[in-house]
C-alpha cells in the first residue's frame, strides 16, 4: 500500500478568506470577458480547504500546490487550469470541467468526480519543489504520484487523458468515458469499470487484481504485461484475439461463468418447467456469463431467466419470451429478436448493436392483480446502434443515455418512452 499524503513540518499554506476568493473570481471573470480590471485567479500554495467554488468559471486559473480538500466545486470550470500537485481529497467535483488541465501529482483520494470532464488532462507523476526565500526547501512537496484511490468517477469523461503510474485503487469508473486514456503502470486494484468505454486505452503493466470490466467496451485496448489475477471481464466487448492473449492469466473472460457444465438446451427445458409450475418444480435457468453465440432458441420460454453478462452474438430468439428476464450487460450484437416478448426485462448496458428487434414487445408489464403496478423495460445506457426496432412496442421503456445512433424506429410505439440523455443521431422514425 502506498503511504498517506504527508505535509512538510513547518510549512504553512496561506489561508485565503472567502471574500478574497470571491473578489479574485470576479476579476478572473472580467479577464475572461476582456473587460477592464481583470486579473488571473491565482492562489499558489494556498489553503482553500472546504472552499465553496461551485459553478465559477476558473478557466486557466493557477492553483498550483494548493489544498482544496473537501472543497465544493460542483460544475466549476477549470479548463486548462494549473492544478499541479493540488489536494482535492474528498472534494466534490461533480460535473466540473477539468479538461486539458495540469493535474500532475494531484490527490483526488475519495473525491466525487461524477460526470466530471477531464478530457486530455495530464494526471501523471510530478515533483514540486517548495520555495522559501528564493531557495527550494530541502524536501520536495509530497504527492508526486497522482492518487485517485476510492474516487467516484461515475459517468465521467476522461478520454485521452494521461494517467500512467497513478494510484487508482477501489475507484469507481462505472459508465465513464476512458477512450484513449493512458493508464500504463497504474495501480487499478479493485477498481470498477462497469459499462465504461475504454476503446483504445493503454493499460500495459497495470495492476488489475480484482478489477471489474464487466460490460465495458474494450476494443483496441492494450493489456501488455498487465497483472490480471481475479480481474472480471464478463460481458465486456473484446476482440477474440485479445481474449486468447488474456486466457490463462487468472481473469474471468467473456463467455466464462455461470453453470458452464450443463448444456444450454437442458437448462432451457428445465426452465420452461419452472415457469409453468410457478417455481414449484423445474429449475430457473441461470445463463449468466455463458457463451450463447449463434444458438437458436426461437419460441422458447425464458421468462425471468438470468442472462446477465452472457455472450449472445447472433443468438436467434424469434418469438421467444424474455418477460422480466435479466439481460444486464448482455452482448447481443446482431442477435435476432423478432417478435420477442420482453416486457419488464432488464437490458441495462446491453450491447444490441445491429440487433433485429422488429415487432418486439418492449412495453410495460402490467400486474394482473394490481392494474396500477407496471414494470417498464430498462434499456438505460444500452447500445442500439443500427438496431432494427421497426414496429416495436416501446411504450414506457426507459432509454436514458442509450445510444440509438442509426436505429430504425419506423412504426414503433413510443408513448411514454424516456429518452433523457439518449443519442438519437440519424434515427429513422418515419
Amino acid at each position: 500500500m502506498h503511504p498517506e499524503r504527508q505535509y512538510q513540518d513547518g510549512f504553512e499554506w496561506r489561508r485565503a478568506t472567502p471574500a478574497e476568493v470571491m473578489d479574485a473570481a470576479r476579476k478572473h471573470e472580467r479577464l475572461i470577458e476582456g473587460r477592464i480590471g481583470g486579473a488571473r485567479f491565482s492562489f499558489v500554495l494556498h489553503d482553500l480547504r472546504g472552499a465553496v467554488l461551485s459553478t465559477l468559471n476558473l478557466t486557466d486559473a493557477d492553483l498550483t500546490g494548493s489544498r482544496l480538500d473537501q472543497a465544493q466545486l460542483v460544475g466549476t470550470r477549470l479548463r486548462s487550469a494549473s492544478l499541479f500537485a493540488c489536494d482535492f481529497r474528498l472534494a466534490c467535483l461533480r460535473q466540473a470541467d477539468l479538461s486539458k488541465s495540469d493535474l500532475r501529482g494531484v490527490s483526488m483520494r475519495g473525491a466525487d468526480l461524477t460526470k466530471a470532464r477531464m478530457r486530455e488532462a495530464d494526471v501523471r507523476e510530478a515533483v514540486l519543489a517548495v520555495y522559501r526565500g528564493g531557495k527550494p526547501l530541502p524536501e520536495t512537496f509530497d504527492g508526486r504520484i497522482p492518487d485517485l484511490t476510492s474516487a467516484i468517477a461515475i459517468g465521467a469523461d476522461m478520454s485521452d487523458s494521461r494517467m500512467n503510474g497513478s494510484w487508482t485503487l477501489n475507484a469507481d469508473f462505472t459508465d465513464a468515458n476512458l477512450a484513449g486514456v493512458d493508464l500504463r503502470g497504474a495501480d487499478l486494484r479493485g477498481a470498477v469499470f462497469k459499462g465504461a468505454n475504454m476503446q483504445g486505452a493503454n493499460l500495459s503493466e497495470s495492476r488489475l487484481h480484482g478489477t471489474s470490466f464487466a460490460g465495458a467496451l474494450l476494443t483496441d485496448t492494450i493489456f501488455n504485461d498487465a497483472i490480471l489475477e481475479d480481474a472480471n471481464f464478463r460481458g465486456a466487448i473484446m476482440e477474440s484475439t485479445l481474449i486468447s492473449r488474456l486466457r490463462g492469466k487468472g481473469a474471468t473472460l467473456p463467455g466464462e461463468g455461470g453453470d458452464s457444465a450443463r448444456p444450454v438446451a437442458e437448462m432451457v427445458e428445465e426452465h420452461a418447467v419452472w415457469v409453468g409450475a410457478a417455481g414449484r418444480s423445474g429449475v430457473r435457468a441461470d445463463l449468466s456469463g455463458r457463451d450463447l453465440t449463434g444458438l437458436n432458441l426461437s419460441g422458447r420460454n425464458l421468462t425471468a431467466a438470468k442472462m446477465a453478462f452472457a455472450v449472445a452474438r447472433r443468438l436467434v430468439l424469434t418469438g421467444a419470451s424474455l418477460v422480466m428476464a435479466d439481460l444486464e450487460c448482455v452482448d447481443m450484437q446482431d442477435a435476432v429478436l423478432v417478435g420477442v416478448d420482453a416486457r419488464g426485462a432488464n437490458f441495462e448496458r446491453a450491447h444490441l448493436n445491429g440487433a433485429d428487434l422488429q415487432n418486439a414487445n418492449l412495453g410495460l408489464l402490467e400486474s394482473a392483480e394490481q392494474p396500477d403496478r407496471k414494470w417498464p423495460v430498462r434499456l438505460t445506457r444500452a447500445r442500439l446502434r443500427g438496431a432494427n426496432l421497426r414496429g416495436a412496442n416501446l411504450r414506457g421503456a426507459i432509454l436514458r443515455e442509450a445510444d440509438l445512433t442509426g436505429a430504425d424506429l419506423r412504426d414503433a410505439q413510443l408513448e411514454g418512452v424516456i429518452l433523457d440523455g439518449a443519442t438519437t443521431a440519424q434515427v429513422r422514425s418515419r
